[in-house]
């Protein structure tokens, strides 16, 4: 039966969070427990739920300030990002208002806000390759290529120079799985050959778990058909 948007907005009700810029309090949309389903996890190990998909409610946006980041983030954040967010933040900023519940327009809207607050306050790049890829994802759910093309590369670029330059965990990943991430992203921008090279380190590993295993078997099948065709 097709969810109408009450039915979508019962699912959902206002968290509570504090600004660690302003120190200002404000509500921002999450979804209520049980109110979604588990359809399983895509070739890029994104968990799809229905009828709401969670990720579209990952950016928090302070009312008063405008600061944003995705919640895994938001209060991460030093002193030298709090300066360079205070030089640079809008003084007359008047917040967006958004519909209770957010179509992929404004996820993805939100997620751009949230990649200029990373940029200003010169965060990780694996930040920054996080949320790049949470916008290729959404633009892939309204079938935009050339945009989740885009973004796509971002994403392998950050991740790729992070991978050099950051410890692990990133962005909560392990290396492995890190790993899997970036095999597929080469593969969404088209470098098979990359793919088949993390994969192939992969195949091997023996301290991958079974959703990693099994994840990593189904892709080489994948990459081993489309070489056939």
């Amino acid at each position: 039966m097709e969810q109408t948007n009450d039915d979508l907005q019962d699912r959902l009700y206002d968290k509570s969070y504090t600004c660690p810029i302003c120190g200002e309090k404000f509500k921002a949309k999450d979804i209520k427990k049980g109110k979604t389903v588990f359809e399983g996890m895509d070739l890029g190990l994104r968990a799809k739920f229905n009828p709401i998909l969670p990720d579209y409610y990952y950016v928090l946006i302070c009312d008063k300030c405008g600061y944003a980041a995705v919640t895994k983030t938001f209060n991460k954040i030093n002193n030298v990002h709090i300066k360079n967010i205070k030089e640079n933040i809008n003084k007359n900023y008047k917040p967006k208002k958004y519909t209770p519940v957010y179509d992929a327009k404004t996820a993805i809207d939100r997620y751009k806000i949230a990649l200029y607050f990373a940029h200003i306050k010169e965060s990780d790049l694996s930040e920054r390759a996080y949320i790049a890829q949470k916008i290729a994802f959404i633009y892939g759910d309204i079938d935009d290529k050339e945009q989740e093309l885009e973004y796509n590369k971002h994403a392998y670029n950050w991740y790729s120079d992070a991978y050099i330059d950051e410890e692990f965990p990133i962005m909560d990943m392990e290396e492995n799985q890190f790993l899997y991430n970036l095999a597929y992203l080469s593969y969404k921008i088209g470098n098979k050959d990359e793919t088949r090279k993390t994969l192939g380190k992969l195949a091997v590993k023996k301290d991958l778990s079974n959703t990693l295993k099994e994840a990593v078997e189904n892709f080489v099948e994948i990459i081993k058909n489309e070489d056939k065709a």
